[in-house]
């Protein structure tokens, strides 16, 4: 049996236990905010979070590589400008490992030796290796941005200062002039 059919039916169970996973990293007042508002607008982290879970799970099963790729983007995108260490940024992979797992073994397939629960390791160790490029490929862009504006900054300064001097575009002939 493939591990779609055999996890579709927990669908709502392992989301949520998936999404409180994720919201679990935060400290205890922005747990608080992610878990009750509900409204798309107020609390945008929770719904990209909530929709970016489901959207993980269904590929996840399905064996949807770019749509867990993509879906995966979307929550690691969020948390890569927060101050997230890559080891709390990416944790709660390891936790949907544990949670698929109670899962199997609701089933009688939890033990580690079936089929489904390999399939289900070598799905989310390939999951946490893309996590960790999509990380570390935002937290890159988020410096390269911070060099950028830190840079124009001087400029400006610079400017202000007067200190800037126009070079020319084009050199003049130096060539030879002759006196006589």
């Amino acid at each position: 049996m493939t591990l779609g059919k055999l996890l579709s039916g927990q669908k709502t169970d392992i989301t949520r236990k998936w999404l409180d996973a994720l919201v679990d990293s935060y400290p205890s007042d922005t747990r608080r905010f992610l878990r009750k508002e509900k409204s798309r607008f107020a609390n945008p982290v929770g719904q990209t979070y909530k929709d970016e879970v489901e959207r993980l799970f269904e590929a996840f099963v399905n064996d949807q590589t770019e749509t867990m790729t993509s879906a995966l983007d979307g929550i690691l995108r969020v948390r890569a400008i927060q101050d997230f260490t890559p080891s709390g940024a990416l944790g709660f992979l390891f936790q949907f490992r544990q949670i698929i797992r109670e899962a199997l073994q609701g089933k009688g397939l939890g033990n580690g030796t079936s089929g489904a629960v390999k399939e289900a390791d070598e799905k989310l160790d390939q999951l946490l290796l893309t996590g960790f490029d999509i990380y570390s490929k935002r937290r890159e862009k988020i410096y390269d941005l911070r060099v950028n504006e830190i840079k124009r900054q001087v400029a400006r300064l610079l400017e202000r200062a007067n200190l800037v001097v126009e070079i020319p575009d084009t050199v003049p002939d130096l060539g030879n002039h002759n006196t006589e």
